[in-house]
């Protein structure tokens, strides 16, 4: 069983479903349906590595109301350690609102508790105390505005320890470049945006372009397709990897499953192939329900849906 630490946000997510279209000013829409479940990238990757059957640690930070104590029990149910989560009486959890149309997603978040979090509140001592301690991994490097300026020290404390280190940085809001990632870079193992965000970050108009401006600057690149599959470059070698076939019903949360996957995979060693499908595995059966971590699939499901299940051809 690896160890492994992951530090971010933690709130709710709630997904409306069968919308079609965004409403018009002073209307009222009737949908299919919305459903309230645990949310944020953070939680989401935390839960699909514990599915795995890794031993997690989370630190992150929730408020004194009833989004957070039931965030808190939510994480307890499905095998992830809650030891490390502060909370705050003065301050409200973070709610982000998924509308679902087709195939795409649109978000608004209420940020409370979500930027909150900051160096002084991680433990390492926890790290120490886990064996075997093996990796640490932050998501949603932009969201975390009060941690963001020192989490180069937090990977470069955790490689001190002998531990690896990733990253999701999620959407670059401000507009952020790759120079704003400088800090973060000589102390990062795994690079794992998807193709919007590597993009973005890059300043290239196509993923082909952006993973080696990427690869530059981490060993790793994993850059997400969505329904097309992954990429990863590793020195000179670069592999993609088709998805599998899957009965989508929502999508909230796949690329975090799939970075679940990708990182279980990397942490035992496994090479780029096997960690491509891992991740591929994950993130697309977690869409057979609305909800990050409805459907998360333990290894077995994955390894055996990885052996019978037909790829995404085009």
């Amino acid at each position: 069983m690896a160890s492994v630490c992951v530090i971010g946000e933690l709130n709710f997510d709630l997904i409306v479903l069968g919308a079609g279209r965004f409403p018009r000013p002073g209307e009222e829409m009737i949908v299919d349906e919305m459903v309230l479940t645990l949310g944020s990238s953070s939680a989401i990757i935390a839960c699909q590595l514990a599915r795995l059957g890794d031993d997690v640690l989370f630190i992150s930070k929730v408020g004194g109301d009833d989004f957070g104590r039931s965030a808190l029990e939510s994480l307890r149910k499905k095998g992830v350690s809650t030891e490390a989560i502060m909370v705050d009486d003065s301050l409200d959890t973070g709610l982000t609102i998924s509308v679902a149309i087709g195939g795409e997603r649109a978000m608004m978040t209420v940020m409370g508790s979500i930027q909150e979090l900051r160096y002084d509140d991680i433990d390492f001592e926890l790290l120490k105390g886990r064996a075997p301690a093996q990796h640490v991994h932050i998501s949603s490097f932009f969201l975390q505005q009060n941690l963001r300026p020192d989490i180069w020290r937090i990977f470069q404390k955790a490689r001190q320890m002998g531990l690896t280190t990733s990253l999701d940085t999620g959407w670059p809001h401000d507009r952020e470049q790759i120079a704003d990632l400088a800090s973060v870079w000589p102390h990062l193992d795994v690079f794992l945006p998807n193709e919007v965000e590597a993009m973005a970050l890059s300043g290239r108009p196509t993923v082909e372009e952006a993973l080696p401006v990427l690869a530059e600057q981490v060993s790793t690149v994993v850059v997400k397709l969505g329904a097309q599959g992954a990429v990863v470059q590793r020195g000179a070698e670069v592999l993609r990897q088709p998805s599998f076939v899957v009965d989508v019903v929502e999508t909230t949360g796949a690329g975090d499953s799939f970075n679940g996957g990708f990182i279980h995979g990397y942490m035992a060693g496994m090479d780029l192939a096997h960690c491509l499908d891992l991740g591929l595995a994950c993130g697309g059966l977690s869409t057979r329900a609305a909800g990050g971590t409805t459907t998360q699939p333990t290894l077995e499901e994955a390894t055996e849906f990885i052996r019978t299940a037909a790829r995404r051809m085009g």
